[in-house]
C-alpha cells in the first residue's frame, strides 16, 4: 500500500495536471506571472487612474490661472505704487502754491490798518501840540 500511494505521489509530481482547451473554449482566468486582477479589480484601477489625470489636469489649470492672477497683481501694485508717487508729487506742488499764494505777514490788512490809526492817531496828537 505504502508503494502504491509512494508511486503516486511521484507521478502527480512529475507530470501535474494542467486544464486542458478547446479551441472555441476561452480561458476565464488567463494564466499570469506574479499578481493577477479581476476583472472589477481592473475597472476600478482604471478608473483610479484616469480620476488622477482629471484631477491633475484640474491641478495644473488651477496653477496657471493662479500664476496669471499673481502677474496681475504685480503688474497692478506696480501701477498703484507709481500712482502713489505721482499723488506725493501733486501734494508737494500744493503745499507749494499755498506758500507762494498765503500772504506774507507784512501784507497783514489788520496790521496795515494798526499802522494807520496810529499814524493817523500820531498826526493828531502832534498837531494838538502845536500853538
Amino acid at each position: 500500500m505504502n508503494k502504491l500511494i509512494l508511486i503516486l505521489l511521484t507521478i502527480s509530481l512529475l507530470f501535474p495536471q494542467e486544464p486542458v482547451l478547446l479551441d472555441d473554449e476561452v480561458e476565464e482566468y488567463p494564466i499570469c506571472e506574479g499578481t493577477c486582477l479581476s476583472d472589477e479589480e481592473t475597472k476600478n484601477l482604471f478608473n483610479n487612474i484616469q480620476e488622477c489625470e482629471f484631477n491633475l489636469e484640474k491641478c495644473l489649470k488651477t496653477n496657471e490661472n493662479l500664476n496669471s492672477q499673481i502677474y496681475m497683481y504685480i503688474q497692478s501694485d506696480s501701477l498703484y505704487q507709481s500712482q502713489i508717487e505721482d499723488y506725493k508729487k501733486q501734494l508737494k506742488i500744493k503745499e507749494d502754491m499755498i506758500d507762494l499764494v498765503k500772504p506774507k505777514w507784512h501784507e497783514n490788512k489788520y496790521l496795515w490798518f494798526g499802522y494807520g490809526v496810529t499814524l493817523t492817531a500820531g498826526a493828531v496828537i502832534l498837531a494838538g501840540q502845536l500853538k
